[in-house]
């Protein structure tokens, strides 16, 4: 088997090196047969024939192809190819392909090609591939227009507009229109209009127009679409919207909020994203009745210009409580919705007030007693207990400062 590859690899690597006596193949065979190159039919002429029809038995090499070639191991053109190849093992073309080649194992092409290329392992392109490429394992092209489709990872060294999908990660070297679907991560290096989507990560150096989804973290340097994913990074957005858990857009609104409620006498607020649709990341506590209640919350909100210098913001925000300790294992939610309005005393600072809704959710004993007293009980408006869960319902109060740091 090693003499067999070795024999292969000579023929590939002497290809680009042997040429006929006009520089190009000049005999038509309509009919070609071999076991291996030059023990078959076409003989020393080989290398300078073009076949309508080629079957090697084991491997052979030909000056050109229009028509079909089969190989029980290997195909190898000095030309072009036009038609179709089929080989257990591999197809090597150093011309241009217009056509199919389809292998166990790898297909190589030095040139261009329009069609596909096929193969249990890889496919290699050096030149354009006008088609798509589908393989196994891995996918390389010099830009692609319809679709990469492999096992581990596809990469394209120029534009891509069609799709690229793999069981592990996409890179477009250039820019990208169309979907980058991975199992892993996405990344562009250049623009990309269309759809990204990964368990773990996407990337575009530059402007993102549609949907970046992914499992951990988006980046990009452009929004202008919507970012998904546990954290979202963009240099600016100017007509998008990140949505996650943590999102920072350098050039968009990021704040700090110092303030109050009703039920929670003290609160530290950091609010991050853009005005239609940020996040909050929060910390709070009270005391009530000689109890130490605080814990952290997260929530979401949107910001409605409404005056000069004045904003109306619309946020739901839902706190896990610790009574006295550092974390209470019951459940012991607090959920708020706050309407707020703010004015702003200069660029940096701004006041804000307004009423709010709770829904205080918390565990009960099997005696029917909650397990955490509410934080605020003067002014309830509905109480249920239900199995081993109590739901209060209360209005509520919020003000504070406001520091906008971006």
């Amino acid at each position: 088997m090693k003499s067999r590859i070795l024999i292969i690899a000579a023929l590939v690597l002497l290809a680009p090196s042997i040429k006929a006596e006009s520089g190009d193949s000049t005999k038509i065979a309509p009919f070609h047969l071999s076991f291996i190159t030059p023990l078959g039919t076409n003989g020393l002429e080989s290398w300078n024939t073009t076949n309508n029809f080629s079957v090697n038995m084991f491997a052979g090499f030909s000056g050109g192809l229009n028509g079909v070639e089969f190989a029980g191991f290997a195909n190898a053109l000095k030309g072009d190819m036009k038609g179709i190849q089929f080989a257990g093992f591999c197809n090597n073309t150093f011309g241009t392909a217009q056509g199919a080649e389809i292998a166990g194992f790898w297909n190589y092409n030095h040139k261009e090609i329009k069609g596909f290329q096929a193969s249990g392992f890889a496919n290699f392109a050096l030149g354009h591939v006008d088609g798509f490429q589908a393989s196994g394992f891995v996918n390389y092209a010099d830009g692609i227009p319809f679709g990469q489709f492999s096992g581990f990872a596809n990469l394209s060294t120029a534009k891509v507009y069609g799709i690229q999908a793999s069981g592990f990660a996409n890179v477009t070297i250039g820019n990208m229109k169309g979907v980058q679907g991975s199992v892993f991560a996405n990344m562009t290096v250049g623009d990309q209009t269309g759809v990204q989507a990964s368990g773990f990560s996407n990337v575009v150096t530059g402007e993102m127009k549609g949907i970046q989804a992914a499992g951990f973290f988006n980046y990009t340097k452009k929004l202008n679409g919507v970012q998904l994913g546990v954290f979202n990074y963009a240099d600016s957005v100017d007509n998008g919207i990140p949505i996650g858990v943590f999102s920072f857009v350098r050039n968009g609104y990021l704040a700090l909020e110092i303030g109050g409620n009703e039920s929670l006498l003290g609160t530290i607020s950091l609010k991050t994203g853009v005005n239609k649709f940020y996040n909050i990341i929060s910390i709070g506590g009270t005391i009530r009745q000689d109890r130490l209640l605080w814990g952290w919350g997260y929530g979401i909100g949107t910001r409605l210009p409404l005056a000069n210098k004045m904003d109306l913001s619309l946020e739901a925000i839902s706190y896990h409580l610790n009574e006295d300790a550092w974390f209470t294992a019951h459940i012991n939610l607090l959920n708020r919705m706050n309407l707020t309005l703010s004015y702003d005393v200069n660029q940096t600072f701004s006041v804000y007030a307004g009423p709010a809704l709770n829904v205080w959710v918390t565990n009960v004993d099997s005696g029917g007693d909650p397990y955490t007293e509410l934080p605020f009980d003067e002014w309830t408006l509905y109480e249920s207990s239900r199995k081993n869960t109590e739901v209060t319902i209360y209005p509520g109060l919020s003000a504070g400062i406001r520091v906008r740091v971006n």
